[in-house]
């Protein structure tokens, strides 16, 4: 059986793992603490942006800690309410071309992300696709802000990859997976068929190196 792993972020949609949790929090709170909840990520964007430079694990990590506190149900309700409006325009058109062009061959779609796992499953429920995902902890119906396991970025995409294949009797080296960033590295060795999409510089210049295909997705 052949599969097509697609990273989310940056890769299938035009977004990043910070949107998901504005909108929830725009839509939810009242302005004023909304606003004030705001300026306090700002606030914190240049401790994420050094920490995704040291390792993208470790800022996912400190990021999700914004997610403590949020009444898990509500959160899980909110995006299957609102992805007709939130997350569905913001797919990539070339991307569900190519999904088209793989379920044509009854290849087996599956999302990879780092994002957590509610804020896609309605994408992957429209897309007919297997989900892997994190998982954040709750604790009486809320949010901790921890993650339950290692974050599923670089090598933790790959990781969560080969239990996939093994568990459903994939043939990655007949396989195709798509990223957008260097940190999709580890996942895309992991097939025959690597693809960048929209790759950031390291990622771009490592796949000419090694002769993957590269693509512009609008």
């Amino acid at each position: 059986m052949v599969a097509a792993f697609f990273d989310v972020d940056g890769t299938l949609t035009e977004t990043n793992v910070l949107m998901p949790l504005i909108w929830l929090q725009r839509e939810n709170l009242p302005r004023h603490r909304y606003w004030l909840w705001l300026c306090k990520l700002i606030c914190h964007l240049p401790i994420y942006l050094v920490a995704d430079q040291i390792d993208r694990s470790i800022f996912v990590t400190l990021f999700f800690r914004q997610y403590a506190g949020i009444p898990s149900e509500k959160a899980r309700q909110w995006f299957w309410e609102n992805f007709e409006n939130s997350l569905k325009p913001r797919v990539y058109n070339d991307a569900l071309r190519e999904i088209q062009w793989h379920c044509e061959r009854n290849h087996q779609i599956v999302l990879v992300t780092g994002g957590a796992d509610f804020t896609v499953a309605p994408l992957a429920r429209w897309l007919s696709a297997d989900l892997l995902a994190a998982k954040l902890e709750e604790v009486d119906g809320k949010f901790t802000g921890r993650l339950v396991g290692k974050p599923l970025i670089g090598v933790g995409k790959a990781d969560a990859i080969k239990t996939y294949a093994g568990e459903k009797g994939i043939d990655l080296q007949a396989s195709y997976a798509y990223g957008d960033s260097v940190s999709d590295a580890p996942m895309l060795e992991c097939v025959g068929n690597p693809v960048a999409v929209n790759p950031d510089r390291k990622l771009r210049r490592l796949a000419m190196e090694r002769g993957w295909r590269i693509v512009q997705w609008r």
